[in-house]
């Protein structure tokens, strides 16, 4: 049987990061091992559920800076990954999208409409992005021809205001975060208009009630998918996560913007144009969530909302974060955060 995680020696961190705040990568002695294996006999044995494990994480690389030439960023959102394991990462100033190696080497630049927001790649190659100020969704081919729009400001069917993030489902259907109307729509790949949900809010399936209403603060901010297709958003104001079926029925709800490790809130002051609470969310091939905030803060989590540690460091050196925005795991498993008051992309290996 193969040991737990937490019996594993301390994880080796590149020098300079003494000081990063990895929460979970705790020693055990080797009483508390063998007490750790004895437990997970019991609960295998008796068929209780194992205690979830702490994430350990290792910065592996960083690349960016703040400029306008190629490779550097002003103000990076959004981060999008295609079957190549190729980055396209969003830049809410410049006006562009550029594409990244996995290495982080510079690959390409596309000059998008203004202030994209959040990104999505099908398996065609082709690039979805929201134009926040623009109210629209904009389809760019791989080559970065832009065949195709949609959109308008409005609260009608295929209307927008302020949309932010994107998924694309199994199906190819994408998901657009529809912020300042407090809801979720679902598109065809061509912009058929589809289905909707959510309105403004505390309940479950609402968004937003602790904002005002018509500001992108309240959220949906940005969407993710775990391995059934079910769907997760991020709530500034409420502080929260929720899931939804793949038509819209509310399933679960947690979180908080509270100060403690597991909480989104606490920095919301210092960053006046900042959103509050959860920004962004993906889920890792292990069904954890992983939500950034403008906290500065990433942190893992189950389904169920148990917190399983992070990066709880605010500052500019590896592995520390300044208002971290969207998020990507590639083939292999490795995270990249978009580190966007830092102009830069971290990417980490996690266990």
């Amino acid at each position: 049987m193969r040991p737990r995680e937490t019996c594993l020696a301390p994880l080796r961190l590149p020098r300079g990061l003494s000081a990063l705040k990895i929460a979970g990568m705790i020693t055990m002695r080797p009483l508390l091992c063998m007490a750790s294996l004895f437990s997970l006999g019991f609960e295998v044995a008796y068929g209780q559920t194992p205690t979830p494990q702490p994430v350990q994480m290792e910065f592996v690389l960083q690349f960016g800076g703040k400029g306008d030439e190629p490779g550097k960023f002003h103000s990076p959102i959004g981060i999008a990954i295609n079957a190549r394991d190729e980055l396209f990462i969003t830049e809410f100033h410049t006006n562009r999208v550029q594409k990244f190696s996995s290495d982080g080497s510079w690959l390409a630049a596309y000059p998008v409409i203004e202030y994209p927001s959040g990104i999505a790649v099908d398996r065609e190659g082709r690039m979805f992005v929201a134009a926040l100020l623009e109210h629209k969704i904009y389809v760019y081919e791989a080559t970065g021809k832009l065949p195709r729009e949609w959109g308008r400001k409005g609260t009608g069917d295929g209307q927008f205001h302020e949309p932010g993030g994107l998924a694309i489902e199994s199906d190819g259907s994408l998901l657009v975060a529809d912020q300042c109307n407090h809801r979720m729509q679902r598109f065809t790949p061509e912009g058929k208009f589809l289905a909707k949900w959510g309105t403004y809010g505390n309940e479950p399936g609402q968004f937003g009630g602790k904002g005002k209403q018509g500001l992108r603060f309240g959220g949906p901010h940005f969407v993710a998918l775990d391995s059934e297709g079910l769907i997760w958003t991020t709530e500034g104001a409420n502080g929260r996560i929720q899931r939804f079926s793949n038509t819209g029925t509310p399933l679960l709800q947690w979180g908080s913007n509270s100060t403690d490790p597991g909480g989104f809130g606490g920095r919301e002051k210092a960053k006046r144009n900042a959103l509050p609470g959860p920004i962004a969310v993906v889920v890792d091939a292990r069904n954890r969530l992983w939500v950034s905030s403008s906290n500065d803060r990433v942190q893992a989590f189950t389904m169920q909302g148990a917190f399983l540690g992070g990066l709880l460091e605010a500052g500019s050196g590896p592995g520390q974060l300044s208002l971290p925005h969207g998020m990507v795991f590639d083939s292999k498993g490795f995270l990249y955060v978009v580190d966007s008051s830092n102009q830069r992309v971290q990417k980490f290996r996690v266990k």
